[in-house]
């Protein structure tokens, strides 16, 4: 549903389930080939049960050598790998550099997936000045945001970094969070997708739509989304990652 170019770089950021939404991708396209999976940030290394392998090491060109060397030995199987850094802590790995991509040939996997922002657990996310961290010349941004926060109100239960740039995003705390405000939220010109380069091409995920019921609110922020003013949007996509349920609204 997402159709992504063959071979497509794509960074995700926001919050509501990112890394859920990047292993069920990678689990899906690596019937094609081997998935390649990346953090410009920090990540939570994938539990054993899922089948990842995990390349991590703080000499980044020898990473990206093996990363390359298993594309080119291991094509059309179905792998799933994710490249980091060391660990930053025993239950986070530290992110890949920026240019991390530029030095493989993307035609040796079927699809590239960033997680570009963290949000620790959050469905909306104000970003400091230094994130996110997408890679460079990618192809796709994925903002994601959580059905859960809608109909909460507005303060540090419900907003990641709220102390620190509710002033910045005019937001008053208390107030109900409607699919209007997490529109503003998601597509404010500050906000987590500032960093989008020119010729990369949005498509929002509404996460947490984890049944039909939870569908009309979804299409109302989806059409607040794809009517919020600062970038360009052609379509927003609905549904639930962890239910593997998605729908696609059209401008």
């Amino acid at each position: 549903m997402f159709a992504f170019r063959d071979h497509a770089l794509v960074d995700f950021v926001g919050g509501g389930g990112k890394t859920r939404l990047i292993r069920a991708l990678a689990s899906e396209y690596s019937s094609r080939g081997p998935v390649l999976m990346t953090t410009t940030t920090r990540n939570h290394p994938p539990d054993p049960a899922e089948g990842v392998s995990v390349i991590s090491g703080d000499n980044v060109v020898l990473v990206r050598e093996i990363v390359a060397r298993i594309g080119r030995e291991c094509a059309g199987r179905p792998y799933k790998l994710l490249a980091a850094r060391h660990f930053f802590s025993p239950h986070l790995l530290r992110g890949v550099p920026p240019d991390f991509v530029e030095g493989l040939d993307r035609g040796l996997f079927p699809v590239l997936l960033n997680e570009a922002d963290g949000a620790a657990g959050f469905s909306l996310k104000l970003p400091r000045d230094s994130e996110p961290v997408p890679m460079r010349r990618s192809d796709y941004l994925v903002p994601v945001v959580g059905m859960d926060c809608l109909g909460r109100p507005l303060g540090p239960d419900t907003v990641f970094r709220w102390e620190l740039f509710a002033g910045r995003f005019a937001l008053r705390a208390g107030e109900t969070i409607t699919p209007e405000t997490a529109a503003r939220i998601l597509m404010h010109p500050e906000g987590v997708c500032r960093a989008r380069e020119a010729e990369t091409e949005i498509v929002p995920f509404i996460n947490k739509a984890d049944s039909p019921a939870a569908d009309a609110a979804a299409r109302e922020l989806g059409r607040a989304i794809l009517e919020n003013g600062h970038f360009p949007v052609s379509r927003v996509l609905y549904g639930s990652a962890a239910e593997g349920r998605v729908q696609c609204l059209q401008a």
